[in-house]
């Protein structure tokens, strides 16, 4: 996957936990009220990719997405704090559970299906080697 398309879809995960946050609260599902609360984890998440890319890794694979993750959930509520957005412990509990799962967990899904697609590959291309010398 590409980053554009990874950072995408990042963001879409982040949308969807302010969408699921606010429905829980009953409050309005205007796109203002989401972006309100979605804000400082989209801009959180832009610098946890920078930040996993200088130190650790690319973040788009698994070995980069905790740091990433991180670095998103702890600087989106240090900026919402900032910005007078209030601060629950609850919150901040539900926060880290939710853009782990959301963050981390598309990535680990996409690692499932890469190793199962080359390694059926690679085990094929083993298995019609050995097939073809035992013909010898």
């Amino acid at each position: 996957m590409n980053r554009v398309a990874a950072y995408l879809l990042d963001a879409l995960f982040i949308l969807l936990f302010a969408t699921l946050g606010r429905m829980s609260h009953a409050e309005g599902l205007t796109f203002g009220g989401v972006l309100g609360v979605a804000w400082p984890f989209l801009v959180a998440c832009a610098a946890g990719w920078v930040v996993a890319w200088r130190v650790r890794d690319w973040p788009v694979r698994m070995p980069g997405a905790p740091l990433m993750w991180l670095v998103t959930a702890v600087l989106g509520l240090a900026l919402r704090v900032a910005t007078g957005g209030g601060f629950a412990w609850s919150f901040a509990l539900v926060t880290l559970v939710v853009l782990g799962f959301f963050l981390v967990g598309w990535r680990c899904a996409a690692e499932v299906v890469r190793f199962g697609a080359n390694g059926l590959t690679r085990w094929s291309e083993r298995n019609a080697r050995e097939n073809a010398r035992a013909r010898r």
